[in-house]
């Protein structure tokens, strides 16, 4: 069962940006500022930063830039983990994380007109606006490094996409692309971290799983069953949806000859 929800039009309103999602662009910098100075800077200076108190040096540049690096992958692993938790909590029940063909039943035109949950609406918000402050963070806050301007562009398409995702109500589908890469990201950031704090058995532990999840979910299964579906199953639908019109015309003699995923189809009209 869905929970509490929202029609297309209740929820898209006039404008492919939703209002939540600017609020969670403004807040997510203001949290990362204030995570940045108290939690991030208490775990990560122990263990990045030489002991200075056994000497008079200053920090070297170097240091404090590894600390730097420390933190924002700190910052993006708390992130992941939270989408990541935060998408399964409102996907573990629902019939399309587990059946691709949920993506799209009930879908009888563009936009999509078939109920989201709130949690589900939200949680786009959530990531449009993590995308729509990341560009302006890689430019102005984090550290320069040598892929610059692939992580813009990597930015750039990701919030074209969430937002037209968005705009024509594919949210199913999109919550489980979501899924498939962030949970990934978890373990990379982590290496990260371990890698700049100088736990080396500890950053290859989190490397090798980092690879494992990588093939398993990004390799395997998004084109194995989110491609795959985006690519067959909405032809089938729409072949579904054209079936059931013409037995609902006057003169249709052979509605029991519908498939079984048509019939779930129009249960679920």
């Amino acid at each position: 069962m869905v929970s509490t929800s929202y029609t297309l039009t209740e929820f898209l309103g006039r404008s492919s940006i939703p209002w939540p999602a600017l609020a969670f662009a403004f807040a997510v910098p203001v949290a990362r500022w204030i995570l940045d100075a108290t939690i991030f800077q208490a775990v990560g200076a122990p263990l990045v930063l030489p002991n200075t108190k056994k000497t008079d040096k200053p920090v070297a540049e170097d240091d404090l830039q590894t600390l730097k690096k420390f933190k924002e992958s700190f910052f993006k692993l708390t992130v992941y983990l939270t989408f990541t938790i935060w998408a399964i909590s409102v996907s573990y029940k629902e019939k399309f994380l587990t059946d691709t063909k949920y993506y799209w039943l009930g879908c009888t035109k563009l936009p999509c007109d078939f109920f989201v949950s709130q949690g589900l609406y939200l949680l786009y918000c959530a990531e449009m606006g993590y995308y729509m402050q990341g560009i302006p963070s890689l430019i102005f806050w984090e550290h320069r490094r040598k892929d610059f301007w692939e992580q813009i562009a990597h930015h750039v398409v990701t919030l074209f996409l969430i937002v037209y995702s968005y705009s024509v109500n594919f949210m199913k589908v999109g919550c489980a692309v979501f899924l498939v890469h962030d949970v990934n990201d978890i373990f990379m950031e982590a290496a990260k971290m371990a890698r700049y704090a100088g736990k080396q058995t500890l950053c290859t532990v989190l490397f090798v799983t980092f690879m494992l999840t990588w093939f398993a979910s990004r390799i395997y299964y998004l084109p194995a069953y989110i491609i795959r579906s985006c690519l067959t199953e909405p032809i089938t639908v729409s072949f579904c949806i054209a079936l059931l019109l013409d037995c609902l015309s006057p003169g249709c003699t052979q509605p029991d000859t519908l498939t079984p995923e048509c019939k779930e189809h129009d249960a679920s009209l």
